[in-house]
C-alpha cells in the first residue's frame, strides 16, 4: 500500500537553494578531494561557505546520484532482484482505489 505524503502548500515550500559560482567551486573541489563527507568537515564546509550543513549533504548526495546515473551501471542486487520480478521502481498504484486519488 502507498502512503501519502503530506503535500506542502507552494508558500511552505523552501526555495531552491542558488549556490554562488565561489560556493559551487569549494563544493566540486572539496568532492574531487573526497566524495564523502564527515559530519566535522561539513560543518567546517558550512561555517566557511555561509550554508546550512543540510543543504551541503544534499549537494553530495545529489552530485554522487547524478554521476551513478550517468555511469549506467546497476547495483549487482538490483539486477538479480529485476530478474527475479522483485524489483521495480515505477510507481503504479495497487488497486482501482488507488488510482483514483
Amino acid at each position: 500500500m502507498r502512503v501519502k505524503r503530506k503535500e506542502k502548500r507552494p508558500e511552505e515550500k523552501r526555495p531552491r537553494t542558488a549556490f554562488t559560482g565561489d560556493q559551487l567551486s569549494r563544493l566540486k573541489k572539496e568532492f574531487n578531494e573526497n566524495r564523502y563527507l564527515t559530519e566535522k568537515r561539513r560543518q567546517e564546509l558550512a561555517t566557511e561557505l555561509g550554508l546550512q550543513e543540510a543543504q551541503i549533504k544534499i549537494w553530495f548526495q545529489n552530485k554522487r546520484a547524478k554521476i551513478k546515473k550517468a555511469s549506467g551501471t546497476k547495483n549487482p542486487l538490483a539486477l538479480q532482484l529485476m530478474a527475479q520480478g522483485l524489483y521495480n521502481h515505477s510507481t503504479l498504484p495497487l488497486n482501482k482505489e488507488d488510482e483514483e486519488n
